[in-house]
């Protein structure tokens, strides 16, 4: 028995696979996607098989490939290169998976960052517990020279791209505490990007505890802070650790004003 052929009518098809029929007008018009019968009258009638190939286009259009590249490829398709093309795009595509991945890592970061920060009083000091932690650091020789600050940030980050196709755009300063004192004109410190594992970190810290305190303000606001951590610990009988961590945890995206962003200082304290 002959197995008969269902027609679709192109609002039928249309509606099937969620498009308008000013799309499947566009696509015959461009001789990408055409319907298998067209009657005397102009009406224009589909087939259920060319639902799996509407896919396929629309597939590939969404991932980024032109229209006349797709049209191309219809114009000398065959078996061989199709393969090749699914080869090709599946590429793109995974690339495409990696970038949004990555997107979705840094939009975490700053979600939790803001969240934790939003529930913490700027005017209190904070005790907290930190595990192990690995770091890819960049030193900068004097922190308060602008245009060395800069050339450090710039290597840091080059040096990272290279290495680990960087996943996390968070960055802090790490500060010997040896290194602020009341005679203060310059300072040695070491950008920070904090990674997951040891495969691409240049330096590990043991889990430790630190004493924490969040800043408002400007550059002078973050030194004033210094300051106030070491007093504070002095005052409460913490012994000093060995760095000053210094994190931008409020800014430009949720801070209008640059002398209102909001910092995170944190001091080790030496438990051993």
């Amino acid at each position: 028995m002959l197995k008969k052929t269902a027609y679709l009518t192109t609002g039928q098809f249309a509606k099937l696979v969620g498009v308008s029929k000013h799309t499947l007008f566009f696509y015959d018009e461009k001789e990408i996607f055409r319907p298998v019968k067209v009657k005397d009258n102009g009406y224009r009638y589909y087939s259920l098989k060319q639902v799996e190939t509407f896919s396929v286009i629309s597939a590939l259009k969404d991932i980024g490939m032109p229209l006349d590249d797709i049209k191309s490829y219809l114009n000398t398709r065959s078996p061989e290169q199709f393969v090749d093309l699914l080869d090709t795009e599946a590429g793109k595509l995974q690339n495409k998976i990696n970038e949004l991945t990555k997107l979705h890592t840094v939009m975490e970061e700053k979600k939790k960052v803001t969240s934790q920060t939003l529930n913490h009083n700027l005017n209190e000091y904070i005790i907290e517990d930190v595990g192990s932690r690995f770091f890819y650091l960049t030193e900068v020789p004097d922190v308060l020279d602008a245009k060395i600050y800069y050339q450090s940030y710039q290597s840091h980050f080059s040096h990272l791209e290279m290495k680990t196709r960087r996943t996390s755009w968070l960055e802090g300063l790490m500060v010997p505490t040896s290194e602020i004192s009341d005679q203060l004109y310059s300072y040695k410190g070491y950008i920070y990007t904090e990674l997951k594992s040891e495969q691409h970190s240049n330096y590990q810290l043991d889990g430790g505890t630190y004493l924490v305190k969040y800043i408002k303000g400007d550059d002078d606001a973050v030194l004033n802070g210094y300051f106030q951590l070491k007093q504070y610990a002095k005052t409460h009988h913490y012994p000093i650790g060995q760095y000053f961590f210094e994190d931008l945890v409020l800014d430009e995206l949720s801070i209008k004003s640059y002398d209102q962003y909001v910092y995170k200082l944190s001091m080790q304290l030496d438990t051993h």
